[in-house]
């Protein structure tokens, strides 16, 4: 093992800053031939195979038992072992039952969860061409080891972490782990021992993608010890978060629990001093514990998430875990990636500038066409439909890339991205004219060079000769003697050439990717490369710039301005660069035009002195070239200041955040799979608004949750109250624990229910997010609990003394009284849950039908156990006379009366809000 570590140590010993044939000989390996099978062999036993670890997934036991880790259920268990151990065994099933109701349904939704990410898994095998004993292989990459030479070409994924040895015109897509958009040109010269992941041009990372060019490559790390694994290892030490609604309601729950355990607690001493039988006391403590509990609490906000669950499901967004639902809408921050979320991780034209005139590239809604339209100083506004011949004939003809037409040109296509990027332009512009000069041939090349930066090309065009050029600016610039104007061409002097390169940084700076077109009209054919590069492309005319941008999704902006007007704060964390960052930040919104602060990932690896201080961090809304450790430590620390923060984001390097974040949102489509795994919510078509949907469900959720909760304690209230009053006066048991969980069943999950699953407020993505510490009952709600139960208890008490005192009725019937004054009472209290601004009878309960047909079920559920025998019997029921229905009607409705007069008679007042 020693052995083991000693040469891992080797290996991520800066590579990139080393001479390659120096790396080469330190890793005993041969440029030329390869590792021997054997020493392979020997390696992979070494090393280990070249994969990642995988998260443990639960099993289906674990996730059964995580069903029933609740406080409520441990009260449950108890009372149920109670009424085994005195004989009452009816109501030990009754609450069997609740348990098993509220363990299927959370175990269901959360299997079925975990099954849909299955399907989201990659299960393609990645193969890797490398050289062994002299010759060229195609293995399993998990079979690669430190020191295989890796072959690379166009199209094909890195397989592990190396160090470049040669390439040739090499650019690979590192948005996965660097969040970089544009392609990453490659090159074998050593670099600063201090250079950032996303800057090691030297170096290929296990899990990117060629674009262009090929290139040989020493494996330097394989498995955990890529930067893939590094993040793997991050994400794994990155403690989850306990959503917020998960402390809530326990926190909820074990209060509950404490003060029904005092109440039964010092009911049983008062009772025990004054002499009354144990078995008596027990059932009275037992039915105490059933009337502080809302044993329907866990169905219900199961059932209540599981709906916003399969509604959002319907909206292509997975929910791995219920109560992340519920904490969308808490979420007060949320952290995006740029590449592939808030853009659309393609580069597309996005401006042209001309002499004189800087054009904006429009494109239709279908993708089929675009216009231009005129913008820089000097330019009159308007639609600009004459591009310059010469400069879409330069576009169109200077490129290696194809296009796929059988999807109209629009996302497929092989070669360059810039290269594909200008061919959809000109395809969408003037199809009819690409497709004829896209079948001209070609007559001479010369191929960029990552050195000259150019590249050029011959075709005869209109009975000429005619040389199309592009590349990067200032070498372009170099060899032009003459402008493209309108007017014709004119000489290119000193100072007009410092005007375009100008225009060049200006547009570097404002985050696009720039190149300049050029020409020139030959008298003859070139008789080969040589003289293209050498003699041709020189005194040409520059025909203009083309800035190029990885696009902001169009639907991304409005959901940025949703999330802002509910009081959600967009921030961006990329790996990309604070120009690219800053452009796309203020296309959507995340920050105003005039904004321009922007932090850099090297300002917070600095030191005390100068470092940002926190307060300047809370305050930035975009973080650029940031690497997954500093993205986990700005999560961390928006969460230390009382942030609710979620988190987006498809690549590995947003991972360790993503965990860490109270709700990790990853992308289905683009996702990795380390991403989606430990993502709370993933959405399966990438969209951004879906998040808002999300967030909307999850604020409708909380207001339901926290209404069903004022509703269910404030009767359960009323049933303690109650049987204090009763029996610590008269000794009398006023509700037995059956007839309490038998009503309880009944109204703590269907009235309950149907208002978990109302269709909640328009108006509630027009409110601040909640303060993530308040709870969800509230001092307010507490005393609106207090006194829902005491006008409930009130009226209730009432009837039970009215029949006993003054009908003279036996402790019996004066219980079947209270009952179903009981239960109809806290039926038509659903009604109270009103919001008080609303009217009386047009609002979010009434227009409810789940309400109306709880109502129904609930209200032939308790006559039905009336008019049945087993059910009379069991439940101690007896035949009540007219006047004593007439009594429960009255003592019933009362309640409603009082709250609701009261509602109007102090409309508006958050007293009153449900």
């Amino acid at each position: 093992m020693a052995k083991n570590e000693q040469r891992s140590a080797k290996k991520i010993s800066s590579p990139y800053a080393r001479d390659s044939e120096e790396l080469v000989q330190e890793l005993d390996t041969n440029a030329e031939d390869g590792l021997s099978r054997q020493e392979a062999e020997k390696r992979l036993e070494e090393y280990g195979p070249n994969e990642l670890e995988e998260q443990e997934e639960k099993s289906l036991l674990a996730l059964l038992l995580s069903q029933l880790n609740n406080p409520v259920i441990y009260l449950l268990i108890a009372a149920c072992g109670l009424a085994f151990a005195f004989g009452d065994t009816p109501e030990a099933i009754a609450i069997i039952v609740v348990i098993v109701l509220n363990t299927a349904i959370g175990f269901w939704m959360e299997f079925q969860a975990q099954q849909s990410m299955k399907a989201l898994k990659k299960m393609d095998v990645v193969k890797a061409r490398v050289l062994r004993d002299g010759r060229e292989q195609e293995i399993n990459a998990e079979q690669l080891a430190p020191g295989d030479i890796l072959l690379l070409e166009t199209g094909a994924l890195v397989p592990a972490d190396g160090r470049i040895l040669s390439e040739s015109e090499l650019s690979i897509d590192e948005s996965p782990l660097t969040g970089e958009s544009v392609p990453v040109e490659k090159d074998a010269a050593p670099l600063e021992e201090d250079t950032q992941v996303a800057d090691r041009r030297n170096m290929v990372f296990k899990g990117t993608a060629i674009t262009n060019g090929s290139g040989k490559v020493v494996v330097t790390a394989t498995g955990m010890r890529t930067e893939i694994g590094n993040i793997s290892a991050l994400v794994s030490s990155a403690e989850a978060e306990q959503a917020p609604l998960d402390k809530k309601l326990q926190r909820l729950s074990q209060r509950l629990i404490w003060v029904t355990l005092g109440l039964a607690a010092l009911f049983f001493l008062f009772g025990w001093v004054a002499g009354k039988p144990v078995y008596q006391l027990v059932q009275t403590a037992i039915a105490w514990t059933i009337a502080a509990i809302p044993e329907g609490l866990p169905i219900v906000a199961s059932i209540a998430l599981a709906r916003g669950m399969l509604r959002l499901a319907k909206r292509n967004v997975i929910v791995k875990r219920l109560s992340a639902v519920e904490t969308l809408g808490e979420t007060t921050v949320i952290f995006t990636d740029k590449t592939g979320t808030l853009t659309e991780n393609r580069l597309t034209l996005d401006v042209i500038q001309l002499d004189g005139v800087r054009a904006r590239v429009d494109w239709k809604d279908d993708g089929t066409s675009v216009c231009l339209s005129d913008e820089g100083a000097g330019a009159q506004s308007g639609e600009r439909k004459d591009l310059p011949a010469l400069f879409f004939r330069i576009a169109t003809l200077c490129n290696d890339a194809s296009l796929s037409e059988e999807n109209n040109g629009q996302r497929e296509g092989k070669g360059d991205p810039l290269d594909l990027a200008l061919l959809r332009f000109c395809q969408a512009h003037d199809k009819e004219q690409y497709q004829e000069l896209r079948s001209r041939e070609r007559l001479a090349e010369e191929p960029f060079d990552s050195e000259d930066m150019v590249m050029g090309v011959v075709h005869e065009v209109d009975g000429g000769i005619f040389l199309s050029a592009k590349g990067a600016p200032l070498p372009i610039l170099e060899r032009c003697t003459q402008l493209l104007t309108a007017e014709g061409t004119v000489p290119l002097r000193e100072d007009a050439r410092k005007k375009w390169a100008g225009y060049s940084e200006a547009l570097s700076e404002a985050g696009l990717r720039v190149i300049a077109l050029a020409f020139k009209e030959l008298k003859e054919k070139p008789s080969g490369e040589a003289e293209v590069e050498e003699k041709l492309m020189q005194e040409m005319t520059l025909a203009g710039l083309a800035g190029f941008i990885d696009p902001p999704r169009k639907e991304v902006k409005g959901a940025v301005e949703l999330c802002k007007q509910a009081g959600i704060r967009i921030k961006m964390a990329t790996g990309d660069h604070p120009g690219t960052a800053l452009n796309v930040g203020r296309k959507v919104s995340v920050v105003a035009e005039e904004e321009a602060g922007v932090l850099h990932g090297r300002e917070l690896r600095r030191g005390d002195s100068g470092r940002p201080t926190e307060e300047e961090i809370l305050k930035t809304a975009i973080f650029a070239r940031v690497d997954p450790e500093q993205k986990l430590n700005l999560v961390d620390l928006h969460q230390r200041h009382g942030e609710v923060v979620g988190m987006t984001g498809d690549g590995v390097n947003d991972a360790p955040a993503l965990k860490k974040a109270d709700i990790g949102i990853a992308m289905g489509k683009r996702g990795t799979q380390v991403a989606t795994e430990v993502a709370s919510l993933v959405l399966k078509d990438d969209s951004f608004p879906s998040i808002v949907e999300a967030i909307c469900e999850g604020r409708i959720i909380f207001g339901n949750i926290r209404k069903f909760i004022v509703y269910q304690l404030s009767y359960h209230l009323s049933e303690i109250l109650l049987i204090a009053l009763i029996s610590f006066t008269v000794f009398e048991l006023p509700l037995l624990p059956l007839q309490l969980l038998f009503l309880n069943l009944l109204s703590d999950v269907f009235p309950a229910l149907a208002l978990g699953i109302g269709g909640g407020s328009d108006k509630v993505m027009q409110q601040k997010p909640k303060d993530p510490k308040e709870p969800i009952v509230t001092r307010r709600h507490w005393v609106r609990i207090g006194t829902y139960g005491l006008i409930l208890t009130t009226a209730l008490a009432a009837a039970y003394f009215f029949a006993r005192e003054y009908w003279g009725l036996d402790p019996e019937a004066c219980n079947n009284i209270a009952f179903f004054s009981l239960a109809f009472a806290q039926l038509w209290h659903v009604f109270n849950m009103r919001e008080a601004e609303e009217p009386l009878f047009d609002n979010q309960v009434t227009r409810n039908k789940y309400i109306w047909g709880a109502l129904a079920l609930c209200t032939a559920a308790i006559f039905a156990a009336y008019f049945t025998p087993a059910l009379k019997e069991a439940l101690s029921f007896q035949t009540l006379s007219g006047r004593a229905w007439g009594l429960i009607a009255v003592t019933s409705v009362l309640p409603v009366l009082v709250i609701q007069g009261g509602k109007m008679l102090a409309k508006g007042h958050s007293f009153w809000q449900a």
